[in-house]
């Protein structure tokens, strides 16, 4: 991937050659009344742009943080270096895994903008996985195939073939589309482990099942039960022989 950095006055840039054509700044500024919630763990906390720039559709992610100290700093960061700026890493994280051949979203561009010597906001966009929803999504409305449950294990575990660790795996940041294939998202705070350790494998599956959980307790209907979670299983385990495939998604059975 060919990829351009620049700043501009307390701007910093990051685009892709290999999707942009040119670049301009406007890109960042979408209209607010386009924002549209995230589906989230936490019940739509923050909010993404869908849109469309040179025929192709994007996603705009504004960093904003959670938690506690989310209610008193919204969106600022203390800055320490640009390799080290939330959106930056994403970008090249994004980059790295699809050159291993990773089923997650193409990075377009990233921006971090100093707001004092001290403090950065920012924001990345990457394509848009068309035709699909998050597992959460698909689960309030319908029954997924066993063999759905399988692949899914097997995507995860391609991951941690690589020794990616996905800092929030959780319902919402999992995509399947119309035609089946299973996407990863979201990768703020995800890095690459300098080697394979276990512990960190089975704390990203206890996080998702955690997730799934949270999910059917909380809606009236959610096609979650406890076969579903022991196919994951299978899959995940049963990938453990596998090669490691280059493609960019994997298909799964049909629903």
């Amino acid at each position: 991937m060919r990829y351009t950095q620049y700043k501009s006055r307390n701007q910093y840039v990051l685009f892709n050659q290999n999707v942009l054509n040119a670049f301009c700044d406007s890109i960042f500024t979408i209209k607010p009344e386009r924002l549209t919630p995230v589906c989230s763990d936490e019940q739509g906390r923050g909010t993404v742009v869908f849109f469309e720039h040179e025929e192709r559709e994007l996603v705009l992610k504004r960093y904003h943080r959670g938690g506690l100290i989310g209610r008193f700093v919204s969106s600022t960061y203390f800055f320490r270096s640009l390799k080290k700026a939330r959106m930056w890493q994403e970008f090249e994280l994004l980059a790295q895994m699809r050159d291993m051949g990773l089923p997650v979203p193409r990075p377009v561009a990233a921006r971090c903008t100093k707001t004092s010597p001290c403090t950065y906001q920012g924001e990345v966009i990457v394509e848009r996985i068309c035709n699909a929803q998050t597992l959460a999504e698909l689960l309030c409305n319908e029954a997924l195939a066993e063999k759905t449950w399988e692949a899914l294990g097997l995507v995860i575990r391609r991951f941690h073939q690589h020794q990616v660790d996905h800092a929030d795996l959780n319902a919402c940041n999992i995509l399947i589309n119309a035609t089946g294939q299973i996407y990863l998202i979201d990768f703020d705070k995800s890095h690459i482990r300098a080697r394979h350790d276990h512990g960190w494998c089975q704390s990203n599956l206890s996080r998702l099942r955690r997730s799934l959980q949270k999910w059917k307790n909380r809606q009236p209907t959610f096609h979650f039960e406890a076969k579903h979670w022991r196919a994951l299983e299978r899959g995940y385990q049963g990938a453990q022989v596998s090669p490691v495939r280059s493609t960019h998604a994997v298909p799964v059975a049909s629903r």
